[in-house]
């Protein structure tokens, strides 16, 4: 079977065939402009000393007299060494002899090259090429006249040997072809240092294996049951998959394609994902609610080495399992309730039985009234101010759990609930109010003097929750921990009572506060609408 190449081979062979191309293409206009360029610059350099040396005084006074003394050989002699790609000046007179020359030999002897007609005859200036004494050169003639401008007595001959003109081009073409090898040698390094970060930016997979990764990835997010959100540093999301649709309940109008790219907080508001992108600290099976809708969440950043350029978060639904839960819970409590009672009366029955048995009857009568003027005040209490059954089934069940650890918990005539905050559900008010009478049960003491208080007032606004105890308090150096899960003052206690309360309030927008004097008081206050007065 015919290997594949690879994908960084392919790139750094299509960038160095470019490169290859786009050089060669340069290469060739620059040597023909170069080569001529070259050629134009000598025929201009030697047209303009002819024209130079032909309208010389000196030269034309030097013919007019015949040059007796050899005055334009020294005249050429002296201009020659300041001037470049002129090889010879040769100065002839009407007859066709030279009065200059390279070679002092020549001069006085005739003209060679059979190309001075036209300047000689016809007093015309032009350039041509042609072998003369000294081997094939460019020359360039000019008519000279005499000083009335009316006869012409001669002409010049400025030329430059064609193997120098060819040499000029063939260095220039040298530089051209070492500047094109550097360039080439730049053009491909960089063709393969190019496709090597691509590489690397790819993690070294080819296209084929991207293409399967990307497929594999859409089939396990769509597999996993647990809801996966990823946003990028600014907080966009860039990846949701349909277990998060479902189990977050977005409306009918919401699908992948519409919340890809919209921020988080505008669709799931209290993500703590924004958080998590500033601070890196990942979280772990941290309870959250959206809504009526209960989650358990993990949330991680996302890191390019030390920069954080996501963040992606797994829950799952808690919902289900916690309303299991609770009637579970709620169910244990009917029991232990229904024990308590059964313990208490028996008690109070065996109570009655003795006094009747003293023939103290008016003792047994008192007792019997005191005990059902007690049961009809708490339940004229729960039946008429606190409406929602759940709640009032707690109450019911801490007041008998009380009454038989020998504490006395009162809850004030004034409590009223007729119903939730919209963004809380009984479970979560049972949850708060039962956590805090639980720990209220276990600090005060049992020899009768316990006392617990409890007020649960509703009005359109707030919902407020006040506990009260004589207990021992809470030790200042721990007041601050009471909230972190795992911590307690208790033993043999997990330490997730109050952690639990703090994520509900917090959830519900709500705030609670706590003092200790003479014991602990609790001060809960829930906005009945999330956002009226608290964010």
């Amino acid at each position: 079977m015919r290997k594949k190449i690879k994908l960084h081979t392919k790139i750094a062979l299509l960038v160095t065939t470019v490169v290859i191309i786009s050089i060669s293409i340069i290469v060739a206009f620059a040597v023909s402009w170069m080569t001529n360029m070259i050629e134009d610059k000598a025929r201009t350099n030697l047209m303009n000393v002819s024209m130079m040396v032909a309208h010389s005084d000196a030269i034309i006074q030097a013919l007019e007299n015949s040059d007796p003394d050899g005055q334009i050989a020294n005249y050429v002699d002296n201009l020659l060494p300041g001037l470049e790609q002129v090889e010879y000046i040769i100065v002839v007179d009407k007859e066709g002899i030279r009065h200059s020359h390279p070679n002092p030999a020549m001069i006085g002897q005739t003209f060679v090259g059979g190309d001075e007609q036209r300047a000689a005859e016809e007093g015309e200036a032009y350039i041509s090429e042609a072998t003369g004494t000294l081997g094939q050169a460019l020359r360039a003639f000019a008519p000279i006249y005499d000083s009335k401008n009316n006869e012409e007595i001669g002409f010049v001959a400025v030329g430059t040997l064609t193997d120098n003109i060819e040499s000029a081009k063939n260095t220039a073409l040298l530089y051209i072809i070492l500047i094109s090898l550097g360039a080439l040698t730049v053009g491909v390094s960089g063709a393969f240092l190019l496709s090597n970060n691509i590489k690397k930016i790819l993690l070294g997979l080819e296209p084929e294996e991207i293409s399967q990764l990307y497929t594999e990835k859409t089939g396990m997010l769509e597999a996993i049951h647990e809801g996966l959100i990823a946003v990028d540093n600014a907080g966009r999301i860039t990846l949701i998959n349909d277990a998060a649709i479902e189990i977050l309940k977005f409306g009918p109008g919401f699908d992948k394609a519409n919340l890809l790219g919209q921020h988080v907080e505008a669709v799931i508001p209290n993500t703590g994902m924004l958080k998590l992108l500033e601070t890196g600290q990942s979280e772990f099976d941290q309870e959250q609610r959206i809504d009526h809708t209960i989650i358990v969440t993990n949330r991680i950043p996302i890191r390019d080495g030390q920069a954080i350029i996501g963040a992606i978060a797994s829950f799952r639904d808690k919902t289900e399992v916690t309303k299991l839960a609770e009637e579970l819970t709620g169910a244990k409590k009917l029991a232990w309730s229904l024990r308590a009672q059964n313990h208490e009366f028996m008690n109070k029955l065996h109570t009655i039985s003795g006094l009747i048995q003293l023939e103290e009857y008016h003792e047994a009568l008192d007792f019997i009234s005191d005990v059902a003027k007690s049961r009809n005040n708490i339940s004229d209490i729960l039946t008429r101010n606190i409406q929602n059954p759940t709640v009032s089934a707690l109450l019911l069940a801490k007041y008998a759990k009380a009454e038989e650890c020998r504490v006395k918990l009162v809850i004030d005539a004034e409590s009223r609930l007729t119903r939730l905050p919209r963004y809380m559900t009984a479970e979560d008010i049972v949850s708060v109010i039962g956590n805090l009478v639980e720990n209220s049960l276990d600090a005060v003491k049992n020899d009768g003097t316990g006392l617990i208080e409890i007020k649960v007032l509703q009005n359109d606004a707030t919902l407020t929750i006040q506990v009260r105890d004589n207990g021992g308090g809470i030790p200042l150096a721990d007041q601050d921990k009471i909230y972190v899960q795992g911590f307690s003052t208790k033993k043999d206690q997990r330490g997730n009572g109050m952690y639990i309360v703090k994520n509900i309030i917090d959830a519900g927008g709500g705030t609670i506060s706590l003092k200790c004097d003479g014991g602990v008081f609790w001060d809960i206050n829930i906005p009945m609408n999330r956002g009226e007065n608290n964010d």
